[in-house]
């Protein structure tokens, strides 16, 4: 598998400009970027691009026009065929399923799409990225993914909760918080960013009670899966976008595997160090 990193110097957030329509000032560059990931089979040669899916982030849908416009034009610039895969009721489930079911929920879907039959490529937002590479690593007899293209993706976890734009889920969030605590049960059911908030400074529990992103990183020694590994290692190529003003990834080196130091908020291990440790 080919890793490629680039980190963009994107817009600043506004409460008017959402993730998906910054990628769109953006678009020129992550095409470019993207283009790098779109590699053929190689037994076909000369035969159509394949096709991918679009993975949204935490409160957006498929049916919004910022995300409608991305999957359009990332279509048009790539000449392969776009599919933004929904799960559920779009953002609300996006906040409330637990993630290893939005794991399978994507995953049944790529299996009864046609089109994705001889294989295809995955470009993920955010959160869609750890649901993407849930995907890859879970999905037993889907498609093959060949590659990956992962934009702000909070793959090594998150030291607090993403923004909140709709009062009503942000309510709804604090109260799952207060019932208790990140790591419950009950929130690890019932509020998918718990999935894969990683508290520095609460480590132990974070491996006690955290249900998703330990098995997906196989962070635990006495549970590692080594079929995880060899799925995700058959990707051609895995494309890491780091967004440099990223305020929903705190921090925002997670996009590229890198997090804080144990223990420790003001300081970040990036991937290589982490794996020395």
């Amino acid at each position: 598998m080919a890793l490629l990193f680039f980190s963009f110097h994107d817009p600043k957030p506004s409460p008017s400009l959402t993730r998906p329509m910054m990628l769109l000032l953006l678009l020129p560059a992550i095409v470019a970027v993207a283009a790098a990931a779109a590699a053929r089979i190689p037994s076909i040669g000369a035969s159509p691009p394949l096709p991918f899916i679009v993975l949204h982030g935490i409160s957006d849908e498929c049916k919004h026009s910022g995300l409608t416009q991305f999957t359009q034009l990332l279509s048009e610039f790539s000449g392969a065929s776009g599919f933004c895969i929904e799960i559920g009721n779009g953002a609300s489930d996006s906040w409330f399923m637990p993630l290893t079911k939005q794991a399978e929920n994507v995953c049944e879907q790529v299996k009864a799409l046609p089109e994705l039959q001889a294989g295809y490529n995955i470009v993920g937002l955010s959160q869609g990225n750890v649901i993407g590479r849930g995907v890859i690593e879970w999905c037993d007899e889907g498609p093959q993914v060949f590659n990956m293209v992962s934009l702000g993706g909070p793959h090594a976890g998150i030291a607090s909760v993403p923004l909140c734009t709709v009062l009503s889920i942000c309510a709804l969030a604090d109260v799952i918080m207060e019932m208790g605590g990140i790591y419950s049960t009950f929130a690890q059911n019932h509020f998918a960013p718990s999935g894969y908030m990683k508290i520095p400074t609460d480590l132990t529990a974070y491996y006690e009670g955290c249900a998703f992103l330990p098995k997906l990183n196989n962070e635990i020694p006495t549970s590692r899966n080594s079929s995880f590994k060899e799925r995700f290692s058959k990707l051609n190529h895995l494309v890491l976008v780091k967004f440099e003003n990223d305020t929903v990834l705190v921090p925002p080196e997670t996009a590229w595997f890198g997090y804080f130091s144990p223990n420790a908020t003001n300081s970040v291990l990036s991937f290589e160090e982490i794996l020395q440790r």
